[in-house]
């Protein structure tokens, strides 16, 4: 997830989408598998004097070694204002008894 400053009209917010998810795939051995806008909203506080933002969501498969040139790219990208990176598990379901 990454947040850039200030709410941006769609045809912007298309175009951050894509710059961002370039620079984010150019590490080997990382794809994006998904990547989307997900919402337009005020900040909690004010982050860079943006009190809103525009929040992009992706899923990106990658090694473990390359998830710090990822962190280095978000952090060096000057339009992201906050970036979070987690580790999505695959939880197996779970088994419902039917007594």
């Amino acid at each position: 997830m990454w947040i850039i400053g200030g709410l941006l009209d769609d045809q912007a917010a298309e175009e951050s989408l894509s710059n961002v998810t370039k620079s984010i795939s150019l590490p080997k051995k990382s794809k994006i598998t998904k990547a989307e806008i997900w919402a337009k909203r005020k900040l909690s506080y004010i982050i860079n004097n943006f009190e809103e933002g525009t929040y992009f969501l992706a899923d990106i498969e990658a090694e473990p070694e390359s998830i710090i040139q990822l962190e280095n790219i978000l952090k060096e990208n000057v339009s992201v204002i906050r970036h979070l990176i987690t580790i999505k598990e695959k939880f197996k379901p779970y088994k419902v008894s039917t007594k």
